[in-house]
């Protein structure tokens, strides 16, 4: 079983990939080449990722490609506490309690409090886009989850753009497998991110003056008690938001919006039909993950599936392969909304670790695809259209999303449009 994630048709069809490691006689192996275990079938994914005790965090953001000496120098810098992502207990607990008590996380209380801004935010978006020429839409689908968590911390947008590179170049230095020169490029960037985040928690703290939106949230929680939380481990969880809460995001409603537009039905349904447009986002997480691999650390020597992994292994979970077991899901390269078990999917994880922003995630891609295909009813993929993904070993992001205006009879399968691989 190998991955070979950083390849060329991993970066165009990962679904083949999953396909073939989900063929092999063993779901756990050593992958020699990443120097980590490969970890796969849905059963020992979910497992992995709810054992907290066996299955450390603390590896999650450590850069999956080893770092130069002058790069791992350079990102020394980016010494915020561990908390949320990258923390196990009892840190992890303390701080995800916090968040959870100051964010909305369930589908009702994320369309009350983020509901009016997520629309806000899409309609200028659709307005500002020029839909008499062929149009990226991948610039959508990024710039309305960056934008939108923006508003979530209560950070100013006027800094989203720069924000957006940062954290780019972050992505690919964890997940990625960035050249020498790139690696300190990144790490500068990774270190730059982590420098603002503080300072803007830092400069409102000092201030008395603790702002709008989440970070001031949790500073009034704080409430100059570093006993409730330290000034560094409010920056780190801002941190963490602003690092996670657009990047997967985007990825996501680039996938949900390739699906929608690969057939006129579906654009039309999921513009009038409200619960398929909830299967529809469903599907999508399952079928194409925006994370589709997470790293875990063994805590002690861990037998899975009848493999012992030795105790202090890096683990790559597989995500999206388990996505695709076919003991759990029947033709699972299908893309079906109507399938059964689909919200089974593990697409924000498992267990305490379950991705916290999934309901303002969920809000984002429903009222996106929405509000495009109510005001856009005639947008299709360009001709010609192939799927190309950024490469990296864990998130799912499209390069580009090049989308036309559909002319009347027009198939999009005939003319050349985008077919979904059944791998």
């Amino acid at each position: 079983m190998r991955l070979d994630p950083f390849s060329g048709p991993y970066s165009r069809d990962p679904a083949t990939t999953w396909r073939r490691i989900n063929a092999t006689a063993t779901s756990i192996c050593y992958d020699d080449d990443l120097a980590m275990w490969l970890i796969a079938g849905h059963d020992n994914v979910r497992t992995v990722l709810s054992d907290t005790t066996s299955f450390s965090n603390a590896a999650t953001m450590l850069p999956i490609t080893a770092l130069t000496t002058d790069a791992g120098d350079i990102l020394a810098g980016l010494d915020a506490p561990a908390v949320a992502v990258a923390a196990d207990r009892p840190q992890h607990l303390r701080t995800r309690a916090i968040l959870r008590a100051l964010m909305p996380t369930t589908a009702v209380r994320a369309e009350q409090q983020w509901g009016p801004l997520v629309a806000a935010r899409t309609d200028d978006l659709i307005n500002d886009m020029k839909t008499d020429e062929p149009t990226d839409l991948m610039h959508f689908a990024v710039q309305l989850p960056l934008l939108v968590i923006h508003d979530v911390l209560g950070l100013p947008s006027a800094a989203a753009q720069q924000v957006r590179a940062w954290t780019d170049d972050f992505a690919d230095l964890v997940w990625g497998n960035p050249t020498p020169e790139a690696q300190i490029a990144h790490a500068y960037s990774s270190v730059a991110l982590w420098r603002y985040c503080s300072d803007i928690v830092s400069g409102r703290a000092d201030s008395g003056h603790h702002g709008p939106g989440l970070i001031g949230e949790l500073l009034r929680y704080r409430n100059n008690d570093d006993s409730n939380l330290t000034i560094a481990e409010v920056a780190a969880l801002a941190l963490n938001i602003v690092g996670a809460g657009w990047i997967t995001t985007a990825g996501a409603l680039g996938n949900a919006l390739a699906h929608a537009l690969a057939d006129p039905d579906r654009w039309a349904l999921v513009a009038d039909d409200e619960h398929y447009l909830n299967l529809h986002v469903e599907e999508t997480l399952r079928h194409s993950p925006a994370i589709d691999g997470w790293l875990r650390l063994t805590t002690t020597d861990v037998t899975l599936d009848g493999v012992t992994i030795p105790a202090g292994s890096r683990c790559l979970v597989l995500i999206g392969a388990a996505n695709h077991d076919p003991s759990v899901y029947a033709e699972p390269e299908v893309f079906d909304p109507r399938r059964g078990r689909g919200g089974q999917h593990l697409a924000f994880g498992a267990g305490p670790h379950y991705c916290i922003g999934a309901a303002l995630a969920r809000l984002e891609l429903t009222t996106a695809l929405q509000a495009l295909a109510r005001r856009l009813p005639d947008l299709a993929l360009a001709t010609g259209f192939q799927q190309q993904f950024k490469t990296s070993a864990a998130l799912r992001q499209l390069t580009s999303l090049p989308v036309e205006q559909r002319t009347a009879g027009r198939c999009p399968v005939a003319h050349g449009a985008y077919a979904e691989p059944r791998s």
